[in-house]
């Protein structure tokens, strides 16, 4: 598929077929994500493709733990705001692959400085946007695309990241190590119609 043409008819899947991608496409969809640019070259980054059913559902049950726990713990109207994205969150075990993107910890260089030249956490902020997830961001939309140009769809999930702590100790990772996201992978079962995008007039400004 060629490149326009992926982005042009990518869309967003929920429901998979069976079709497991074999490990050439799997390294194929992963080596897009190594190519995509990071901050400072920094490539801090590293991609657990999960095939096992097994540890997809313990990822799934220590998602529902955390938010049986805040159920428990927020007044019923503050939880009915969280929890609809409850049933969001672990359709991911119905997909023949999960791409679990993890961050390694990078010092931020600049950062540094300008916190030494006496600038605060909010200034900084303002002026230095979290470049290393722009990074992973460029990364999952690489492989969102390549998967598409494979033949199979994907969903790109954060809200699973409730439970970062626990999801963390089923994967061993390291503590220096922090999921940034969640890619479900497989055959489309159902294309959905695609979501209503902005015009292209709305969000473009060209100065001359």
């Amino acid at each position: 598929m060629e490149i326009f043409e992926a982005l042009d008819t990518r869309q967003t899947i929920r429901s998979y077929g069976d079709k497991v991608p074999t490990v050439d496409e799997i390294k194929r969809i992963i080596n897009s994500a190594r190519l995509a640019p990071s901050a400072c070259n920094a490539q801090n980054w590293k991609f657990i493709a999960v095939l096992n059913n097994e540890v997809k559902q313990r990822l799934a049950d220590a998602i529902l733990e955390k938010y049986d726990e805040f159920e428990k713990i927020l007044p019923q109207e503050e939880y009915q705001k969280m929890g609809r994205f409850k049933s969001h969150s672990t359709f991911f075990t119905s997909a023949p692959l999960l791409i679990v993107c993890v961050q390694t910890y990078a010092p931020k260089f600049l950062e540094g400085i300008l916190e030494n030249a006496g600038l605060s956490a909010k200034e900084i902020q303002d002026i230095r946007p979290d470049s290393q997830i722009l990074s992973m961001g460029g990364a999952v939309e690489n492989m969102s695309l390549a998967s598409w140009a494979l033949g199979y769809g994907s969903c790109w999930m954060v809200a699973p990241l409730i439970a970062q702590a626990k999801m963390r100790q089923i994967l061993n990772l390291n503590d220096d190590e922090q999921i940034l996201s969640l890619l479900a992978i497989g055959e489309p079962k159902v294309i959905p119609t695609r979501a209503i995008k902005k015009n292209l007039d709305d969000v473009i400004e060209i100065i001359e």
